[in-house]
């Protein structure tokens, strides 16, 4: 018989939702999650793209999962598993591509002082920076990782942190520089400069601050080599495996369930209201869901403080995303760059993205409401590593196009899916010559797409832009305005990407406020109140 109370409703079955859900339910709370969706994963699963192709739909690499979460929750007892794994020094399996010919990573790169050497034949000064280049980032990295599983530091609090150190000069970097700043200053080589471009982040790679976000990325420098990489049969795996360990600690979980609505009282968060009419009381709601969608989707707007008003309005969502899956005959031919007797299937990342200057035209296309000129390509091949992925001949290839603008200045996503889905094409063959021919099939998945299936506003898989405004206690916070309800998904502390730690943050956070030291009451309100 299905419950009308528990301890505590989770909105959302993304991997962040299940994670919180099953920390709650180790701690002995009774744990629903509802889910709107007809599978667990939200922005991380696997599926059929095309007939006999399966893929991942958003998410696509696993490099930040947190060692901690894997052994609390027991993630490899419930299914967890990689196809391919490897530190993050190893460059062997990637390649980044340019119009001359030339590459960087590749066969033989699983070291840094193999990448210098690499870099040596562009540049001898970029060789001897590059090893400065590291220790910035391993610095960075350093700086903000302590704080990883952690509710947010203050700036006061994160620069308090270094003070007196030589960190303290790399954190103001990371606050006033920018990301063009910073590679004109280490490099000399366009090609050099451009393959040290991160292009995982969201903000205009010449304001300043602009850093920040790629040093919460560098912080997967601290991930075990045995938890990243290529799951086994994708990204599902990664979230199935966590919906199995919820389960298997008394947490419930309801596909196929849409809440349109958090039954407030008196201020008080005391349950979910679902699209069927049923409603469920909880002594604790949680959402999974982004910022936006959460705020004003799920709640009447008088129940929303003005402070909540005011992150709303300010709120950026801006960088949006391609995400390009195609079914292949073949492996992509890579042999001007590696010679006609590679192995193919011994690269399963390439990378597109030739200059500065193409990075921030980019930007700027999107910026201003255009589909870009200049798509920076991540691709990835998944079923050299997981050939289960296609039934019969072929390959996957699953692409991040960035960036991309959620709303257009002219038209609509559905008029010009089809046209970015050629220009992608084109672009892709510029490099690999028998693209084209090897295509069997592909799609496109738009912002205003990735909006529809997964319910991330603007299709922002990270929940908001990644920019200085919007990272550490700038974030949304775990807590909210509304007694009993709480944030746990990518737009909290500390980023948006398969990590596992809003979700571990938000349990922690919500364990806190009601310290288990005795058994909820019987109707299911705190035996304590929150401390805040």
């Amino acid at each position: 018989m299905p419950r009308d109370r528990y301890d505590a409703i989770v909105i959302g079955a993304g991997h962040n939702g299940l994670v919180t859900a099953g920390y709650l339910a180790r701690d002995g709370l009774s744990v629903l999650v509802l889910e709107r969706l007809d599978k667990v994963g939200g922005g991380a699963t696997t599926d059929e793209f095309t007939p006999g192709f399966l893929g991942p739909m958003c998410a696509y690499v696993v490099h930040s999962l947190q060692g901690k979460v894997i052994d609390d929750l027991k993630l490899r007892e419930h299914g967890l598993d990689f196809a391919y794994s490897a530190s993050s020094e190893d460059r062997s399996n990637r390649i980044h591509v340019f119009p001359d010919g030339s590459f960087l990573d590749g066969p033989g790169i699983t070291s840094d002082f193999d990448l210098a050497n690499q870099i040596r034949q562009f540049s001898e000064r970029d060789a001897r920076a590059y090893f400065d280049w590291v220790s910035f980032w391993d610095q960075a990295a350093g700086i903000l990782y302590p704080f990883y599983l952690t509710e947010p530091p203050t700036i006061a609090e994160l620069f308090e942190s270094v003070r007196g150190t030589r960190q303290e000069e790399v954190l103001e970097k990371l606050f006033t520089w920018s990301q063009v700043d910073l590679v004109e200053d280490h490099f000399e080589d366009e090609r050099v400069k451009a393959h040290f471009m991160r292009a995982d982040t969201e903000a205009d790679p010449t304001s300043a601050g602009s850093m920040l976000g790629n040093a919460m990325f560098a912080c997967s420098k601290f991930s075990r080599p045995q938890d990243r990489g290529i799951p086994r049969m994708s990204m599902g795996t990664v979230s199935q495996s966590i919906a199995d360990a919820a389960t298997s600690l008394g947490v419930e979980i309801r596909t196929g369930v849409p809440v349109i609505r958090v039954i407030v009282e008196g201020g008080v968060a005391t349950g979910v209201g679902l699209a069927s009419g049923e409603e469920i009381g909880a002594g604790v709601v949680v959402s999974n869901a982004d910022p936006k969608r959460t705020f004003t989707t799920l709640f009447e707007p008088e129940q929303i403080d003005a402070e909540t008003v005011g992150r709303l309005k300010r709120w950026k969502t801006n960088a949006g995303c391609v995400k390009f899956l195609a079914a292949l005959k073949e492996l992509p031919d890579l042999s001007r760059y590696l010679g006609s007797d590679h192995d193919r299937g011994s690269i399963n990342y390439i990378q597109i993205m030739p200059s500065v200057e193409y990075h921030q035209q980019s930007w700027d296309d999107a910026a201003g409401g255009r589909p870009t000129t200049c798509p920076i390509m991540n691709i990835q091949l998944p079923s050299t590593v997981e050939p289960n992925l296609v039934r019969g001949a072929g390959h996957v290839l699953s692409g991040w196009v960035l960036f991309q603008p959620p709303v257009l200045e002219e038209g609509t996503w559905d008029d010009l899916r089809d046209e970015v889905g050629n220009q992608i094409i084109d672009a892709t063959a510029e490099y690999i010559p028998n693209f084209r021919d090897s295509l069997i099939d592909w799609t496109v998945q738009t912002p205003a797409d990735i909006e529809t299936r997964v319910g991330m506003t603007d299709g922002n898989i990270r929940h908001l832009d990644m920019i200085p405004s919007q990272l550490l206690t700038q974030r949304q916070p775990y807590r909210t305005s509304v007694k009993n309800f709480y944030m746990c998904g990518a737009g909290t502390h500390p980023m948006g990407e398969v990590t596992g730690a809003p979700g571990h943050n938000a349990a922690q956070v919500i364990l806190r406020d009601y310290q288990r030291a005795s058994p909820l009451a019987t109707d299911g309100a705190p035996t304590q109140e929150a401390a805040r």
